[in-house]
């Protein structure tokens, strides 16, 4: 029997950590016991299952290790994932919103096959092929507003898609977690200056900042975007 002992995160709905709070390992429980997405390892503790989230892998795990402000989950909430890939993070996000719905974006055919091999069990996600930058396209798979855009895209034009996708599918009072890549935007310009233009893009459409966490020690040359509309 494994001799780590997994308690509630403070802070944060549905996410477990083990170890310091200072600086914990995070886990959450496991949907579909018996099962690793991409590795991770499985511990069972007081006969539940939980899966390590490992934050160099995930940029949302990053992000929570760096104790933002926002507890950006709740229960029953929707998401909209853009760039949901083969499914680590999202099936991270399916353990922690058991009563939701997580809509999985991805546009690379052969991403999406494994994606789908990964999350068959998790029938709180949906898969659509897609391509971020037109969001009309996938309308008809999206049956509701969504509380959280979660945005992982190696796209250059990162804040138009977050924008676009806001304005089709967020709630007012929703909340984007956008992970911005200055390589895959501007691979000549600073970072610092590609994130304070990407900044100012969401603000001149109505979008406020409300945090802005350097993830660099786990995903070099990001920064993560926590953003809420003006009201």
């Amino acid at each position: 029997m494994s001799k780590i002992k997994i308690r509630e995160h403070p802070r944060y709905y549905n996410v477990y950590i083990s170890g310091n709070i200072a600086k914990p390992k995070l886990f959450t429980k496991n949907l579909v016991p018996g099962k690793s997405i991409y590795g991770e390892k499985r511990i069972l503790f007081h006969g539940i299952e939980y899966r390590k989230w490992n934050p160099y892998r995930s940029k949302l795990a990053a992000l929570l290790l760096k104790n933002p402000e926002i507890n950006p989950f709740k229960e029953g909430q929707h998401c909209l994932y853009l760039g949901a890939s083969t499914g680590t993070t999202i099936s991270h996000l399916s353990d922690i919103l058991l009563e939701g719905i997580i809509y999985g974006v991805e546009f690379a055919e052969r991403s999406m096959r494994q994606l789908i091999q990964n999350i068959k069990k998790r029938k709180n996600i949906i898969p659509i092929l897609g391509d971020a930058r037109y969001p009309e396209e996938y309308a008809r798979n999206i049956f509701s507003e969504v509380d959280l855009i979660y945005q992982d895209v190696a796209q250059p034009n990162q804040a138009e898609i977050a924008i676009v996708n806001s304005n089709y599918y967020l709630k007012n009072d929703g909340i984007i977690i956008m992970a911005v890549k200055s390589q895959s935007i501007d691979s000549i310009t600073k970072p610092e200056k590609v994130f304070a233009n990407e900044k100012k893009k969401l603000e001149n459409e109505g979008f406020k900042i409300i945090e802005s966490v350097n993830i660099h020690d786990y995903a070099a040359n990001h920064v993560i975007f926590v953003i809420k509309r003006n009201q």
